[in-house]
């Protein structure tokens, strides 16, 4: 981590259906009495916001930014986005942290010990606290009996009962409220979340984003959130559903690029990316819950780390869009300060 004790948050909310006003003030509330030594910033990603949903989150919290972005993008486009533009006001930073609107950190200490978690492990790449619902740590980590929200229980138990924090398996995948990323892995891909992904299945890449520069995604077995469960609505303006492929026949949940990119290369990905002969042999896997694209188990370590150096390229190369597809710099943001 090379920018010392200076961290970004941000909190990503979208008015797209629903007024959630007061809601985002609660869990803005815990955000603010976060005792973290150092330099936090903290930004609030808007898509299409109510306008007195600003109003509020301003007048409440004078010290937070808020980047209203316009257009219609997805929430790992406007995340990006908005660690780009904190970044050009106030330089890097040694991690960046993803916030979901129904993330409500439980504890005062939470994002200090997410923080010192990953500054004492330099493995740490991706690091989460625990999740308390819709967690599916069973159904994606295979653990626990497999079955979604019915073992997730079981399936904690299973992850810490050696009594330590718990390193995701290369392939494996369970929903994420609240990211921290290592400044390497930003400075290395770019940006913080692939952006390929128009909705769904951006998770079952997170293992081998990585492990392709030899870190892990961790899960903290001290460390843990709530979850208000779809807050703001699954997606809600980039469903998946009702789409075909050049054959007219309806494509997968799973098989849903960014417009942009449909508008360059059509509607499907599986063929040049996760079923691309080059990503499979350097160990790039996708969606294995559904055992759609199984990785190579040859090209990694028992750390969970890639053998190989080609596998960082394919991913930076593809998972993250060129600019030719999508230009950050042209994208329509007002950052209020």
């Amino acid at each position: 981590m090379n920018h010392g004790n200076k961290l970004l948050l941000i909190y990503n909310i979208s008015g797209f259906k629903l007024d959630n006003t007061e809601k985002y003030l609660s869990y803005l509330d815990m955000v603010r009495q976060q005792s973290f030594n150092g330099d936090l910033k903290v930004v609030v990603s808007a898509y299409k916001p109510n306008q007195r949903t600003l109003v509020a989150i301003k007048d409440r919290f004078p010290e937070f930014s808020i980047n209203v972005i316009n257009g219609r993008y997805p929430v790992n486009v406007t995340c990006n986005l908005t660690a780009l533009e904190a970044v050009k006001r106030y330089g890097s930073f040694s991690a960046y942290t993803y916030q979901t609107c129904d993330a409500m950190l439980n504890s005062t200490s939470t994002i200090q010990e997410v923080f010192d978690k990953m500054n004492e492990n330099p493995h740490y790449g991706i690091v989460a606290p625990q999740i308390d619902r819709d967690s599916c740590y069973a159904y994606g980590l295979k653990m626990g009996g497999g079955r979604h929200q019915v073992d997730d229980e079981r399936a904690r138990y299973e992850m810490f009962k050696h009594g330590g924090d718990y390193i995701v398996p290369v392939g494996k995948a369970c929903a994420s409220h609240i990211l921290m990323y290592r400044d390497t892995l930003v400075d290395f891909y770019g940006r913080m979340i692939p952006d390929i992904f128009a909705s769904h299945c951006t998770e079952s890449v997170f293992s081998f984003i990585a492990a392709a520069l030899k870190t892990n995604w961790v899960i903290l077995k001290d460390q843990s959130l709530n979850h208000g469960v779809s807050m703001d609505g699954p997606s809600w303006d980039h469903r998946p559903e009702n789409r075909v492929g050049v054959d007219g026949k309806p494509l997968p949940h799973y098989d849903h690029p960014l417009i942009e990119w449909q508008k360059i290369y059509g509607p499907s990905y599986m063929e040049k990316i996760f079923n691309n002969p080059e990503g499979i042999k350097h160990g790039l896997g996708f969606e294995e819950c559904a055992n759609i694209v199984m990785h190579d188990e040859s090209q990694f370590d028992a750390n969970n780390f890639c053998i190989n150096d080609d596998l960082k390229y394919f991913i930076k190369n593809n998972l993250y869009v060129p600019k030719e597809v999508l230009d950050y710099d042209h994208i329509d943001c007002e950052w209020i300060n």
